[in-house]
């Protein structure tokens, strides 16, 4: 009788083995990772662990990947020579994936991925958007896939679980550590997260000049007789002109915008490679200051968007030594002597600085608006020239009677 039993019980696991093996599909995501609405995945993610971070995107078969890693303990991008990064949009980018919430699961398999466009990037349309973090040892830590987007009504207000509706997209489907089963619909939608290298170089920090004492623009080549010089003794004067040609006088009313001409420049881009390599031939601008720093920017040809590839060398011919004033009281120098020296360590910590973008590291490419106000001809600075002179009445000469015919000789 117990042999009976022992058969009919092996019997009864062999069937429903098999059913499961039958009905159910070889996709389909273990239990072991669903996580209740209103959990947060990421929220133990070791912020201060991170040591590189990928984003990788597609168009069609084409992939794009972005890497951002620390060095020296600075966020720089690699894909632009490891140009500074901007720090707080990284940091913006990670504490938003630790901040989501499930708002539900989805009971997606590897077949269903695609639909939810968690698919592996170069996948085509169904591809995900791809977010891996490093470890200083190199080690993956995290894999995050940023799914299709949705909006509400198509998302929680609709019993199909793969999205719709008409609403702007307030929510994205989530898959962590490439696993379906974790597949979920947060309530964020990441949408700085691309792998667009332009989005991420830090433009916050540039250089920038002021107080101009000295302007030059050099052109080369044919153009080399449109070059000019202008100097002032301080930024209350007007500008002259340096080496002035006959007949030329300057239109101070047209000089205006040079006084402040980079207080606050710009840039698109970080060039490398190539694009980096400026002609011999390039424009150069000079900026004098009255601080004693000296800019010269070397500008290579414009591109079709007008952007201008820029490098720049920046150096400071810095007084050792203050020379006091005539009237000066003795009991005045030790605060003169302490502000001025001050003052001399601000113009130090400024020159470092800008020397950081300087030619030997960067090649910028600069908007044509933030140049367009130097790169004048010389014959744009100049005034109307003025007329020769008043033209007064023209005499009138007397009117003669016509002569007699000439009679003929006899």
């Amino acid at each position: 009788m117990k042999s009976k039993q022992l058969i009919m019980m092996v019997a009864l696991l062999v069937a429903t083995l098999a059913g499961y093996l039958i009905f159910s599909p070889s996709d389909e995501p273990a239990s072991s990772e669903n996580a209740g609405v209103g959990h947060e995945p990421l929220a133990a993610l070791e912020i201060a662990r991170i040591a590189a971070i990928t984003l990788t995107t597609s168009q069609g078969k084409e992939t794009t990947s972005l890497r951002m890693e620390k060095v020296g303990g600075k966020w720089v991008v690699a894909q632009r020579g490891g140009y500074p990064a901007d720090t707080d949009r990284i940091e913006g980018l990670i504490k938003t994936l630790m901040a989501m919430k499930i708002l539900r699961r989805v009971p997606a398999g590897k077949s269903q991925l695609g639909r939810l466009r968690l698919s592996e990037p170069g996948a085509g349309e169904t591809a995900a958007t791809r977010i891996e973090f490093f470890a200083a040892d190199g080690k993956s830590m995290k894999i995050v896939h940023l799914g299709k987007e949705l909006s509400a009504p198509g998302g929680e207000g609709n019993t199909s679980a793969f999205g719709g509706g008409s609403n702007l997209p307030d929510r994205r489907f989530v898959m962590l550590d490439a696993k379906p089963a974790s597949a979920a619909v947060v309530d964020q939608t990441f949408s700085n997260a691309s792998a667009d290298a332009t989005d991420w170089i830090n433009r916050t920090d540039f250089f920038d000049v002021k107080n101009v004492l000295t302007l030059a623009v050099d052109y080369s080549g044919t153009e080399a007789t449109n070059s000019w010089e202008l100097a002032r003794e301080n930024t209350a004067t007007n500008w002259t002109l340096a080496a002035a040609r006959e007949g030329e006088a300057l239109d101070q009313n047209k000089l205006g915008s040079f006084g402040q001409p980079l207080q606050s420049p710009t840039f698109n881009d970080v060039l490398t490679g190539d694009a980096a390599n400026l002609s011999t031939n390039a424009t150069r601008i000079t900026l004098g200051t009255e601080d004693y720093f000296t800019y010269i920017l070397t500008l290579g040809d414009p591109n079709a968007d007008g952007e201008f590839p820029v490098k720049l060398s920046v150096n400071a011919d810095l007084p050792e030594k203050r020379v006091p004033a005539k009237d000066e009281k003795p009991e005045d120098k030790a605060n003169l002597d302490t502000e001025w020296e001050n003052q001399q360590s601000e113009l130090k910590t400024r020159l470092a600085l800008h020397q950081t973008f300087s030619a030997e590291h960067w090649t910028f490419l600069v908007p044509g608006s933030t140049l367009s106000g130097l790169l004048k001809k010389r014959t744009e600075l100049m005034g109307e020239k003025p007329p020769l002179g008043p033209v007064g009445p023209v005499p009138l000469l007397p009117i003669l009677p016509p002569s007699p015919p000439k009679q003929p000789e006899n």
